[in-house]
């Protein structure tokens, strides 16, 4: 008579979890202690864990991936070496990390009962059931919304509208559509990367500094693109399809209600009421709200255990996936914890200033250079440390968050004309569309309008609460 283990066909098919899943597991796991506790060992602790587990991984990261990891560390360490502190600061550089492997663990919890929950797929029916006139705007917003607390699951709900898309330019219009509404949830969301790292970066800042002004970021963002989409590239002959959109039910409604607004309500509960970090209140919240999630899901009492523990595996087989962030955001820190100590920031603050001493022109500056750099595919992780740490709000001479209002804003623009980015690289494999073409050809128009209309608002408020005239 076999026995309950084998006899379950979900236990037999499961592979089993490397060694690298469990370091991370302890990475994260550490990360969270070390919020609460105050223990010098844990930071050459994690620091370890995390090189040993990019070593794990080495033979399935890209050979582009591991040049610029290895560029990046390579010149943090030799500005650590002219310093004369090398060792203390790569363990800082890449004890770092641990903030933003701590972020990406806990989303990764939540990926995979967004895809599977009826309530979500009915508002994914709703979104892209929607006529031309109003498609545009319905993809966008939508996947901005749900993309704001489920982060890509977000996107890979509504990815269906664009993927075997026959008509070029429709394809065209609706990827740009998707990737503009996704990626501007990063200037105000606490659950994307881009507003960890700028709050990291810039530690004086906390959510409620920026976040609501990025909500004004994110609405200009679509509302440009939808305006340069309906006046530049839109034609009359793409209005011809008769769809009947298909409503979203009161139930439906209310759970995707339910389910996102307690899942931000609880996170922001721990960060205010708390006073933990982002990364750590969604590390805390995260895995116990996914496996609840997941649970709920299941069609009976007996169901729900056996589905609990069918996303745990597969959240831990997912983890080493994550090399490639993992080595680009070791390097990133250490390149900016390096450079920063072997350059004095009021050096280089006294050539920036001289070259240009008017504040506004320095804010345009930074925009230009954010999307220079998009465009040449570096990650916006390396811009936004590297530059906090060689020239902070303060060298600059300017307040911290009118800097962190305009690195949020530039972020998610700089990875739409990045055919390196996460995002990209995405909506290529969705679409079948290299994604040069997508970075280069699609999406720089409206980028570029954005980018000019968020040097504006953010200028204009900077004169607005300062009293500048």
């Amino acid at each position: 008579m076999p026995n309950q283990k084998s006899s379950d066909p979900s236990l037999a098919t499961r592979t089993r979890i490397p060694v690298s899943a469990w370091i991370y597991l302890s990475v994260a796991i550490i990360t969270l202690l070390g919020a609460f506790v105050d223990v010098a060992v844990l930071k050459p602790a994690v620091a370890a864990l995390i090189v040993l587990f990019i070593i794990l991984e080495i033979p399935s990261i890209s050979r582009a991936q591991l040049a610029t990891g290895f560029v990046l560390i390579s010149l943090g360490v030799a500005g650590a070496a002219i310093s004369g502190q090398w060792e203390a600061v790569l363990i800082d550089g890449v004890a770092r990390s641990k903030t933003f492997l701590l972020l990406f663990f806990a989303v990764s919890w939540l990926q995979h009962p967004a895809g599977e929950s009826p309530s979500l797929r009915a508002a994914r029916t709703t979104i892209v059931s929607q006529p031309p006139g109003r498609r545009y705007l319905y993809l966008s917003f939508g996947v901005h919304g749900l993309g704001s607390v489920l982060n890509l699951a977000g996107l890979s709900l509504l990815s269906s509208m664009v993927e075997g898309q026959k008509d070029p330019r429709l394809q065209r219009r609706l990827t740009v559509a998707l990737m503009q509404g996704f990626t501007s949830a990063s200037c105000w969301s606490p659950f994307y990367v881009g507003m960890v790292v700028v709050l990291v970066a810039l530690p004086t800042l906390a959510w409620r500094d920026v976040g609501p002004l990025g909500m004004g970021l994110a609405v200009i963002i679509i509302l440009s693109g939808w305006a340069y989409d309906r006046l530049i590239v839109r034609r009359k002959s793409d209005s011809r399809d008769v769809i009947n959109p298909v409503p979203l039910a009161r139930d439906d409604l209310v759970r995707v209600v339910t389910i996102l607004g307690l899942l931000a309500g609880l996170v922001l509960l721990l960060v205010e009421g708390v006073g933990v970090t982002i990364p750590v209140a969604l590390g805390i919240v995260g895995p116990p709200f996914a496996l609840a999630w997941a649970a709920a899901m299941g069609t009976g009492p007996r169901n729900r255990i056996p589905r609990a523990k069918q996303l745990a595996h597969k959240v831990m087989g997912w983890l080493p996936t994550l090399r490639s962030e993992a080595l680009v955001f070791v390097g990133a820190n250490v390149l900016g914890v390096g450079v920063a100590s072997a350059i004095p920031a009021e050096s280089v603050g006294t050539v920036v200033n001289d070259l240009i001493p008017n504040a506004d022109i320095k804010i345009i500056a930074m925009i230009i250079g954010f999307m220079v750099c998009g465009l040449i595919g570096l990650h916006p992780v390396v811009v936004v440390i590297f530059v906090s740490a060689v020239l902070p709000p303060e060298v600059l001479g300017l307040e911290d968050w009118v800097v962190g209002l305009t690195y949020l804003g530039c972020w998610g623009l700089a990875t739409l004309i990045s055919p390196f980015s996460a995002t990209t690289l995405f909506m290529s494999r969705v679409t079948g569309v290299p994604s040069p073409m997508i970075a280069w050809r699609w999406t720089p128009s409206p980028v570029f309008i954005a980018a000019t209309l968020i040097g504006v608002y953010v200028i204009a408020i900077r004169h607005g609460t300062l009293g500048i005239n």
